[in-house]
């Protein structure tokens, strides 16, 4: 059994949630790094710039989750900033505290997204694809550098670029069932928009893959090698409900709804591979859509 110690931050989120007790059942120590005081778990307080880290003053891997939900309300102008600071001054703070801490941590994890390629249509892109220059993209990459300093104390550093989650618990997925059992779901504007998703389970497992190979660092794509249209996306959610898949939401209706949020996050296509975890012999359980979304509905 592995004894190392992980402390996690962001425990309460979709992902965060089922990765506590996951890896706690592979053998690790997992903290979770609260943000009010407790007793019992390690607290910080982002504003002051002070941890509390207790029995985890001392870990051996760290995986940065935190950061305002994208996904949550339109962007305004200081949406925008909240998205930006709750990513990037949490993030900066740790790499500060802990690259001066001696032993310093042998794995930093963070977090990063897709978004990072921004609207690029049907081209493939890889781990050494160039930035977008939309919002996403740039707040993706703002997010990667504030995690670079780590590696100067000899920390390897993987960012995980991460696609759409497929989970029922959660995320997007959760939020388009009840119209979709509604049968009131369809496609999003045009639909040919490319889809990069990864099952929840898969995900979970490739952190696993990264955290026992070394010799994986820098980012790190965290999708399925079979990623869809979206109007395949929504005809296979909706065959999984035995539901039809007929009203489909006009480019029109997205934009007046969801302004610069619809436009990137509906709208953007962002056909992505993994390539780093497929060339360093990691095995998805869930490539195909269909088998996702029967493990996660059926």
């Amino acid at each position: 059994m592995n004894k190392k110690k992980v402390l996690i931050i962001g425990s309460s989120g979709l992902i965060g949630s089922v990765l506590v007790p996951f890896l706690q059942r592979h053998g690790f120590e997992v903290g979770r790094l609260l943000r009010r005081a407790q007793d019992k778990h390690p607290y910080w307080h982002i504003e002051n710039k002070s941890l509390h880290l207790k029995e985890f003053s001392s870990p051996n891997i760290i995986i940065n989750l935190a950061g305002e939900n994208i996904a949550s309300g339109r962007w305004t102008k200081k949406k925008k900033q909240r998205l930006i600071d709750s990513r990037i001054l949490s993030t900066r703070l740790l790499v500060e505290y802990f690259k001066s801490q001696s032993p310093a941590p042998e794995l930093f994890i963070n977090a990063s997204a897709i978004g990072f390629y921004g609207d690029r249509g049907d081209q493939q892109m890889h781990e050494n694809s160039s930035p977008g220059i939309d919002f996403v993209s740039q707040l993706s990459e703002l997010w990667e550098q504030s995690s670079q300093d780590i590696k100067t104390a000899g920390t390897r550093l993987v960012n995980l670029r991460t696609g759409l989650v497929i989970s029922k618990q959660g995320g997007a997925l959760a939020k388009m069932l009840p119209a979709f059992k509604l049968g009131l779901g369809g496609r999003i504007g045009s639909g040919k928009q490319i889809m990069s998703w990864i099952d929840i389970n898969d995900f979970l497992k490739a952190v696993l893959f990264i955290i026992n190979n070394p010799q994986i660092n820098g980012p790190v794509n965290m999708v399925s090698p079979n990623p869809v249209s979206n109007q395949n996306f929504s005809r296979l959610l909706a065959e999984q409900l035995q539901r039809p898949c007929l009203l489909p939401l006009p480019e029109s209706a997205v934009k007046l709804l969801f302004a610069e949020m619809g436009k990137e996050l509906l709208l953007a296509s962002t056909n992505v591979f993994p390539k780093k975890l497929i060339d360093a012999g990691f095995e998805f359980e869930y490539e195909k859509l269909q088998k996702s979304l029967l493990k996660q509905l059926g």
